[in-house]
């Protein structure tokens, strides 16, 4: 993900991201958010939903240990959720093997020089 888009998450989401600066020997967040630009709605919009949890009902503070792509899919590690809230994330992580992580529009899991993906039809050439 671009730094600019890391850091508007960071900023939006302090608690669940407040990890993003430990030190690479602690916590996998040291290396930012490790997808591509086109998963950055449903990140957000998965990141608000837990911290509504958080604030609005009985969850821990969910906080973030690593978010990736790993095998063409999301994965977002946390530490501290609630039944319910990693429920959102297990849901936010099958959305992701549809949605092209260049752009966000709908897509299908490719394999681009051995790297598994989800391009749209327009990024399905494009290097991972």
């Amino acid at each position: 993900m671009t730094p600019a888009l890391d850091a508007l998450l960071c900023q939006r989401y302090p608690q669940l991201f407040q990890h993003r600066h430990a030190e690479p020997q602690t916590c996998a967040m040291s290396w930012g958010l490790q997808c591509g630009d086109g998963w950055f709605d449903l990140i957000d919009i998965l990141c608000e939903s837990l911290q509504q949890e958080t604030e609005h009902g009985d969850a821990p503070q969910a906080v973030a240990m690593q978010v990736k792509q790993k095998w063409g899919r999301l994965r977002f590690s946390v530490e501290s959720a609630s039944e319910r809230q990693q429920a959102m994330i297990d849901l936010a992580e099958a959305l992701s093997a549809r949605l092209c992580e260049q752009c966000g529009k709908p897509g299908k899991m490719q394999s681009i020089k051995g790297f598994r993906t989800v391009r749209c039809e327009e990024h399905a050439s494009t290097q991972p």
